[in-house]
Formats: C-alpha cells, sequence, structure tokens
C-alpha cells in the first residue's frame, strides 16, 4: 500500500470482517486464509494508528473507530460498486440494502413496490425485516424504515405516514356484538400490541381518560404482523395506524365502529445514516417512498374527514 490511500482489497477485507465479526468466516467468503485476513487488517490498523477491532475471548467487536470506518467505508464501496455496474454492465442492476419494520413491509411498502420497479428497473432492493434495536450492532444499510418518534442520534429522519390512529375490527365480529359507545367494548375481546406503539393507553386518554381500559390479562400479540390476522379473523378489536389498514376499511374487510381517529406520539419514518452519501439510487427509492407515504396519507385524511 503506497502512500495514504487505501488498497480496494484491503477495504473489502474490512468490510466482510466487521459484517462477519470473524476472520475465517470473512476469509471463507472471500476465498482467502485467515492469516491473509489477520495481516490485512493489522496493517489497516498500522496506518490508521487505531484498532479498529477489539479481541476478545467471546470473539472479535468493532471498536468506536472501526464503526465509524465501517459506517464510511461500506459507503465509499458501495458507490464504486455502483459505478461499475453502470459503466461496464449497463444492464446491471444496483442493489439496494434496506430495513423497515416487517408490519410496514407487508402492509404499507410491499403491495406498492411493484410500481418502483417498473420506474427503477436498474435498482434492486434487498428487503431486511428489521426492528430499530435488539439486533446485530454490526449491520449496515442504506436506509431503514423504522416505527420511531422521530429523533434518532447519527440518523437523519422523515416522517412518512403512521401518526394517525383508530380502534378497529371485523364486521362479523359486530355483527354478534355491536360496538357503538365506548361501554359496549366490554363485550368484544380487547387485543394488545405487545411492542411500543399505539396503546390503548395513549388512545383512551384521549377517546375516553375514565375508561379502564384492557385488563392486564388481555391477550397480547407480537407486533401488526401477527396482530393484523387476528383482528382480520374477527379474534378482537385493536388500535391500529389507520395508513395500514386504509385499503381495508375502504373494502370493507374492517370497520372502525366509533368513528375516531387519534393522534400519537409514535409514527413510521425514514432513517438515513450519517453522513448521508447514499447517491442517486438511493435518492430515487427515498423519493418514491416519500411520494408512497403521501398517497397513504392522503387517503387516511379523505377517510376520516
Amino acid at each position: 500500500m503506497k502512500g495514504s490511500r487505501q488498497s480496494l482489497t484491503s477495504l473489502r477485507i474490512f468490510l466482510a470482517a466487521a459484517r462477519h465479526l470473524n476472520f475465517s468466516r470473512a476469509a471463507e467468503q472471500l476465498s482467502l486464509t485467515q492469516s491473509a485476513v489477520s495481516k490485512h487488517i493489522q496493517a489497516t490498523e498500522a496506518r490508521l494508528g487505531v484498532s479498529l477491532f477489539k479481541r476478545t475471548s467471546a470473539g472479535l467487536r468493532l471498536t468506536y473507530a472501526g464503526a465509524l470506518y465501517l459506517e464510511r467505508v461500506s459507503a465509499a464501496v458501495r458507490l464504486l460498486d455502483e459505478a461499475d455496474a453502470v459503466v461496464a454492465r449497463p444492464d446491471a442492476r444496483v442493489a439496494l440494502n434496506i430495513a423497515v419494520s416487517p408490519s410496514f413491509a407487508q402492509f404499507c411498502l410491499i403491495p406498492g413496490l411493484r410500481a418502483f420497479f417498473d420506474m427503477h428497473p436498474e435498482i434492486r432492493i434487498n428487503l431486511r425485516p428489521r426492528l430499530l434495536y435488539g439486533r446485530d450492532k454490526a449491520e449496515r444499510f442504506d436506509a431503514e424504515i423504522q416505527l420511531h418518534t422521530g429523533h434518532m442520534a447519527g440518523m437523519t429522519t422523515q416522517y412518512l405516514c403512521g401518526r394517525e390512529m383508530a380502534l378497529v375490527g371485523a364486521p362479523s365480529l359486530f355483527e354478534r356484538n355491536p360496538v357503538r359507545t365506548i361501554d359496549d367494548l366490554a363485550g368484544v375481546p380487547l387485543l394488545k400490541r405487545a411492542q411500543r406503539g399505539y396503546g390503548w393507553d395513549e388512545w383512551k386518554a384521549d377517546i375516553a381518560p375514565d375508561w379502564p381500559g384492557p385488563a392486564p390479562t388481555a391477550p397480547e400479540y407480537e407486533g401488526f404482523s401477527v396482530l393484523m390476522p387476528a383482528v382480520m379473523n374477527a379474534l378482537g378489536v385493536a388500535v391500529v395506524p389507520l395508513c395500514m389498514v386504509v385499503d381495508a376499511l375502504r373494502a370493507g374487510q374492517l370497520q372502525r365502529p366509533l368513528g375516531e381517529s387519534v393522534e400519537g406520539r409514535y409514527a413510521y419514518y425514514l432513517m438515513r445514516p450519517r453522513p448521508d452519501v447514499g447517491g442517486p439510487y438511493l435518492d430515487a427509492w427515498c423519493d418514491w417512498i416519500a411520494a408512497r407515504a403521501q398517497a397513504l396519507n392522503a387517503a387516511v385524511h379523505a377517510l376520516v374527514a
């Protein structure tokens, strides 16, 4: 390695080691020996004058410097790969790695994704179902769509949709147990979401502060990906974001028996890591998802007007 510039080979070796947090697995991925991977990492650390990995009895961990280096190197290498694809293989598709809340992917993103591919056949989207917390810290994504309040360190955030929430249930459930007032909820199962956001407490604080709400023993469902099928199959009622059910409400598959709409603290946000070096392909994706969210919001506002 000459001068202050790092060879692209060494950068790719660092990326593989940082993602696997294991020199042996990185070597397998790159068809190298573990010794070769280790020597490249040591040379990179010597050149930078910092340790990129912490060697522990439990394995490798990125240091703070290593995490910063990973963030910037992964973005830079991806841009180089995009440049190669555009110039050398015009028919190749550029891959974007997007982390997304599983429920948003199921109900809001995937139903409209065909339109994006029709507009941008040169882009491939790798969707990874991830929540914001409790995941591998070594994972890095070009962008994320997450349920949040909108303030996230190290990320730029843009509101998409989901502030409006309401009580919904299946028509067949209300045929057996009509719900016209808050007191009628005593006759139907009240289903709770086991994750943060869209809770009964926030809903009832706006609609019926004196109403006791669901019992502590009320059934819990882990996320909307399992809660919504339970509601659709008449197992009970739940508080959900209207952007997620607007099509089902318009089709008559679900109903809002009380006709209310409550604005909550949590919503779905588009998040991009800082520094933002995404490039035109990521910009195209972000512009499209923002436009799709705007259409969902318009449909929600027409529904509750």
